[in-house]
């Protein structure tokens, strides 16, 4: 099944492959996902949907292994106040489910902001827009088709 991501890529002629990964019961924790993958955990990134004090949406992308710095977050989108964005407002918001969320193909274009501790022309994994579904390609086309920023955004 083709996502609104791999149609954006294919569109852009951006290379990637698709690797299916399994989901123990609703454990969408991704240090586990890649545990359970056989992904190394600084490679599998997740993508965390953030919204600031005037509803603004803020994507922050970083590796499984990292933790969100909302401060440092703040600091670099110059936003005061931001807080992950509900669950149930994910879908109508940016178009993508708790689990299948992906910087790439929103329903907008948001400020991308990813974690800058993986070398731009390093293969990684992402995922896909759905659940089970991951894109393995180079973080400098993820950088390159969101737009994204390299940041230090890990606490």
């Amino acid at each position: 099944m083709k996502t609104n991501a791999v149609r954006l890529l294919d569109v852009k002629k951006i290379p990637y492959e698709t690797v299916n990964y399994k989901i123990n019961k609703d454990n969408y924790d991704a240090e586990q996902i890649a545990l359970d993958n056989n992904i190394p955990q600084h490679l599998l990134y997740k993508t965390l949907i953030c919204m600031g004090v005037d509803k603004e949406i803020i994507v922050a992308v970083l590796p499984a292994n990292k933790q969100l710095s909302i401060k440092k977050l703040e600091k670099i989108a110059g936003i005061k106040q931001i807080d992950l964005l509900p669950t149930e407002d994910l879908m109508v918001k940016i178009g993508y489910i708790r689990g299948g969320c992906s910087p790439i193909a929103m329903k907008k274009k948001f400020p991308v902001y990813i974690h800058s501790s993986t070398a731009a022309n390093t293969t990684v994994w992402i995922n896909a827009g759905k659940k089970g579904i991951l894109l393995k390609m180079l973080l400098e086309d993820i950088i390159l088709i969101t737009d994204g920023q390299l940041v230090d955004i890990s606490r």
